[in-house]
């Protein structure tokens, strides 16, 4: 067994015999959920958690949850992820945790998911063809797009123009593409990632006003699901 994991399996079985919870973080439409909950059982892959429902809509999906983790030895400061398997409000399974990769606890900026009922949209334009998508998720730094596959090319630079459900619209966001991937299961379709390059101080206003209440919005609708 490598040594972190032996690391992640002793700091656990810690936690077990003296009953303290851990603080686990779940995401829910991109905005993290935080509780304290406690292992209650430790197996070679699989680790038992006393339930909880406040993170229960969150663990629905994103389908794992995450671990603050400081490591004994260097002291720095880890994400930890692990996937669940099984979840009711009085008991989770999950994967034994392991290091995150994921890019939300990289980001400088918050990401919130766009309603589907009150969309925000894009219209593009990659200097061949002039189209519009909705938003799938937004932040002061840059905006998520689902299209189909083939439709856009990493690294490849787009003038924007952003539609809020409120009216407000945004022109002329020069941006880039920074990351694309296959949306499973089919694959038929493609989620692209893009980077605003330059972006006026008014337009950020508007964006960031949109996401606060955008984020109260996704509150309310958590505490709907969580009571």
């Amino acid at each position: 067994m490598d040594s972190l994991k032996q690391h992640i399996k002793t700091w656990l079985s810690e936690k077990l015999n003296k009953s303290k919870p851990v603080e686990v973080i779940s995401f829910y439409n991109e905005m993290p959920v935080h509780v304290r909950i406690s292992p209650v059982s430790i197996e070679e892959k699989v680790v038992g958690w006393k339930g909880n429902p406040k993170i229960i809509p969150a663990v629905d999906q994103t389908q794992a949850f995450y671990i603050p983790f400081s490591h004994p030895e260097t002291k720095e400061q880890k994400i930890l992820s692990a996937g669940v398997l099984y979840y009711s409000n009085d008991y989770i399974e999950t994967t034994l945790p392991s290091i995150s990769i994921d890019p939300r606890f990289r980001r400088d900026t918050v990401r919130i998911k766009v309603s589907d009922l009150k969309p925000v949209m894009v219209q593009i334009n990659d200097g061949k063809e002039i189209f519009s998508v909705r938003a799938s998720d937004i932040s002061e730094g840059g905006v998520g797009v689902v299209a189909d596959k083939g439709t856009f090319a990493l690294n490849e630079e787009l003038m924007l123009n952003l539609k809020f459900p409120n009216g407000k619209e945004i022109c002329n966001i020069f941006a880039k593409v920074v990351n694309v991937e296959p949306l499973l299961p089919d694959k038929k379709y493609e989620k692209a990632g893009i980077s605003f390059l330059s972006v006026k101080e008014r337009d950020r206003d508007v964006i960031n006003r949109y996401i606060v209440q955008r984020q109260k919005e996704i509150i309310n609708e958590f505490r709907m699901f969580a009571d």
